[in-house]
């Protein structure tokens, strides 16, 4: 896995969304460490980028709709439920995702998995997260449930803990880094389902609708 470089994942859903994805931390705030930091610039374009799994689409780093560096990873098609995700190797409970997302409106929605199973095809155990729109719900494994409006066609940032001993997660969202970490965040969001093992496994990001 590739540490110790700045993270940019950039996601383009046939031209509804781009993302930014800065940071994936494990532990809690006084413990914990950079899981996964990558600018995919040591990735070549034309391909998914290595340790990455994909299900069906059609996945490549590119050097179009990019946010910062001069490479990202784009998501150009694919039918619902296809998408992207990086394997986690943990022992601890807490695991953060932080990114820049870009959702254009009228687009396909976009989903967010932090899993607790074996593979992240898997829906139940994980954040089953959702941006459709103008608003992010969740998706408790009975109903959705509204989380927040969500702008669109603008630069967001968003912030994921999610504590898998809980089934729970805690969501920030702002204009930048600074903005989301002050934000106020909706805490003790459900996870759909109870997690299906002690930690996750998975940090995935897909298309739908």
């Amino acid at each position: 896995m590739t540490q110790n470089k700045q993270m940019a994942f950039c996601q383009c859903v046939l031209f509804t969304l781009a993302l930014v994805l800065t940071f994936v931390f494990v532990g809690n705030t006084d413990a914990r460490k950079v899981f996964v930091q990558t600018g995919f610039e040591e990735f070549p374009t034309g391909n998914p980028p290595k340790d990455w799994e994909a299900i069906g689409g059609d996945f490549e780093v590119s050097t179009d709709t990019v946010k910062t560096d001069k490479k990202a990873l784009a998501i150009l098609n694919g039918a619902d439920g296809d998408g992207l995700g990086i394997p986690i190797e943990t022992e601890d409970p807490i695991i953060s995702v932080e990114f820049y997302v870009y959702i254009e409106g009228g687009g396909r929605c976009f989903n967010l998995k932090v899993a607790t199973a074996d593979g992240f095809g898997e829906n139940n155990g994980c954040t089953y997260i959702n941006w459709d729109a103008g608003i992010v719900r969740l998706y408790d494994g009975a109903a959705w449930q509204p989380i927040d409006e969500f702008e669109t066609d603008t630069w967001k940032y968003v912030r994921i803990i999610a504590d898998v001993s809980k089934s729970e997660f805690d969501f920030y969202v702002g204009d930048d880094r600074d903005d989301a970490l002050g934000a106020k965040p909706e805490k003790g969001l459900p996870f759909r389902m109870p997690a299906l093992g002690p930690v996750a496994k998975w940090v995935a990001f897909y298309t739908w609708g």
